[in-house]
This record gives C-alpha cells, structure tokens and sequence, in this order.
C-alpha cells in the first residue's frame, strides 16, 4: 500500500463536513455550513516520556453554533487496524486536554481491517476488579466495507474511500467506474477533484482482466468528463515528476560545480555557496561548470553578482 498520511489529510482536510456526516450524523450536525473550522495539528506536538514526540494526524477545532465554545475533533489514519488504537487514542485525548480546556472527539479511519464502516468503540481498563477507565471513540473501517454504499452516498469524499471499501459483487472495475463519474460530474473546486481522482487512481490501480472490463465500460458508456479528468490528473503527474527530476539533476549539477570550484580555486567561500544554492536552473548552472577552466580566478565567473 503506498504512503497515506499527505494523502489523506490533505483529503479530510477538503472534505472534513463529508468525513464527519460519514462517520456519525450527530457530530457532523456541530459544524454549521457556515462555520470554519481551525485545523490545529500542525502546531501541536504531543510530548511522551515514555515514547517519541508524536504529532497528530490531523485535529480539527469546531466552533458552537450557539456562540459557546469550540470542541475539538482529534482524526488518527491507520494503515492498519490494531489492538493498541484504543489505548493510543485514550492517552492521546488526555494529553489533548492538558493541552487545551475543550472538550473532544477521538476518531480512527482503518485503511485496513477494523469493524467495517462507522461504528464507536469502547476502550477500557480495570484495577482490583473494577472498571476504572471508560473511554469512547469513533472508528471507521475502510477494507471490509461495501463500496457499493459508499457510492450511494450524497458525500464526494465517500466516492473516493470507495477505492479502498469491499468491491463485492460490483468488481474493482465498475467501483473504479462508477467513482470516476461521480468525481467528474459533481460540482467541486479544482483542487477537490484532483484530491479524490488521485484518491481513487492511487488505492484503485487496475490491471489484466479489471483493466479491460474498465475499458469497455468507459468505452460503451462513453465518459468524455472521465477521460477529460484523467488526462488533467495524469498531466498533473507528470508535472511533478519532472519538477522532481530537474530538482535533482539541479542538485547533482550544484554539487559538481562546488566540486570542481574547490579543485581550481580551493574552498568555496560560503558566501559563493549560498548564490549557487539559490540557482534552480539547470542550464544556468551548466553554463557555470563549462566556464570554470576557462577564467583565472572565481571572481571572473561573476556568480550573482
């Protein structure tokens, strides 16, 4: 299974009401359509002394519709569903709550195994017999989980977790399918599209026979919007890769400029360093590499300046 953290927080990210409705009506009926939600992860590290910093996957603070105070939504993506979650997820809560007086919510999305679909769960512990801890939190299990209800649902954000849900008796071609529609003809931002497109491309890959029912399908129903959304996924990737691609051969140019720089002249000042670090071109820095053996001294290559 590929990398999933980016993926799927910048995902819920774009469709947190979507996750929320998904997950539990209730808790969904807190963020008003107006509301903007705060995400806050990326300023809170929880501090363990018995473990790693560790900062959270994605936490969410929601504001009271009635004017009162904001309650916070605290999401962890697991690859894979676990015996040590709830625990986690308890510990986790805790710290939240030294860290912040608003009450929250624990919820788990399991990429794979886990109770299939919404469903809350109860974390306990006892001492001398008795139940001293009692925590709930929400999870969602993903791989044993129809695919064709998610595709029944109104939310953009259940068409793409349709790639990763249970194909059953649709086939991993027409649920591949049936998502790409979705996706291409709903009515969402730009980035929203590609975010689930690449979703669905990237934990619905096709291949022998799944291909080839995929291409019939599209074939015989004819799906301009699909092929159109392909396309601009695809040119999207192809993008990055290439900015990947000069990025490094950049590098490796920079380096080959510094070394060769060192074997002429001696050490390279480190003011002349940080110009060649601010270089991006490739061309540019080729133009550098062929000039050293030609002047006399590093002042004549006149390097930004």
């Amino acid at each position: 299974m590929p990398p999933h953290d980016n993926l799927f927080k910048s995902l819920f990210r774009a469709f947190f009401r979507d996750l929320l409705l998904l997950m539990d009506a209730k808790l969904a009926a807190w963020l008003s359509p107006d509301a903007e939600v705060e995400f806050l992860d990326k300023e809170l590290i929880l501090h363990s002394p018995e473990a790693e910093h560790r900062t959270v996957d994605l936490l969410a603070a929601i504001p009271d519709p009635a004017g009162g105070s904001t309650f916070l939504v605290h999401v962890e993506i697991e690859r894979k569903a676990g015996k040590e979650i709830g625990r986690r997820l308890w510990e986790y809560s805790i710290r939240l709550r030294g860290h912040s007086p608003e009450p929250s919510v624990s919820l788990v999305v399991f990429l794979r195994g886990g109770p299939p679909g919404p469903a809350w769960q109860v974390y306990t512990e006892e001492t001398g017999g008795h139940e001293v801890v009692r925590f709930r939190y929400l999870s969602f299990g993903l791989s044993r989980f129809p695919a064709e209800k998610l595709l029944a649902r109104p939310e953009p954000l259940a068409w793409g977790l349709a790639a990763l849900a249970k194909p059953g008796a649709l086939g991993r071609a027409r649920v591949k399918f049936e998502a790409l529609r979705k996706i291409a003809n709903a009515e969402l931002r730009q980035h929203q599209r590609f975010l689930l497109m690449n979703c669905v491309e990237t934990y619905l890959p096709l291949k022998g026979r799944d291909a080839e029912e995929y291409a019939s399908l599209a074939g015989a129903q004819e799906s301009p919007e699909i092929r159109a959304m392909q396309m601009t996924w695809a040119d999207r990737e192809i993008a990055k890769m290439e900015v990947k691609v000069t990025a490094k051969v950049a590098d490796r140019l920079r380096s080959t400029v510094i070394r060769l720089l060192a074997r002429r002249f001696g050490t390279v000042p480190p003011r002349l360093a940080k110009r060649l670090a601010a270089i991006r071109s490739i061309d540019e820095l080729g133009v550098i590499a062929d000039r050293i053996l030609e002047v006399q001294s590093i002042e004549e290559l006149r390097i930004g300046g």
